[in-house]
């Protein structure tokens, strides 16, 4: 649990740098994959659902060839959990040095 808690994490982390708070989840898989957390597009899709569930990200689900290409999007409270403000339980805690 602590592995998937630090991976939701990085996404949310991800998410907040954009400006927009908007990513497709290609880039948030790759986006976690360069930061040494291996995961796959199916567990990655089950953390962004986890994410949804708790109201940290909006996900819009675009039709392509093959399936779906899913748009991210970091709501006020992923922010707030991004940023260490909100405590989200499954998302790693922000710490501070």
């Amino acid at each position: 649990m602590v592995v998937a808690a630090d991976r939701r994490r990085k996404v949310l982390d991800a998410l907040s740098q954009m400006q927009d708070g908007l990513l497709s989840e290609d880039v948030i898989l790759r986006a976690v994959c360069e930061t040494g957390r291996a995961t796959d597009r199916d567990t990655m899709r089950d953390d962004l659902m986890f994410l949804q569930h708790r109201h940290c990200v909006a996900i819009e689900k675009l039709p392509r060839v093959g399936g779906e290409l899913w748009r991210v999007r970091l709501t006020d409270d992923g922010l707030r959990a991004a940023q260490g403000a909100l405590i989200v339980n499954g998302v790693a805690r922000r710490t501070t040095a």
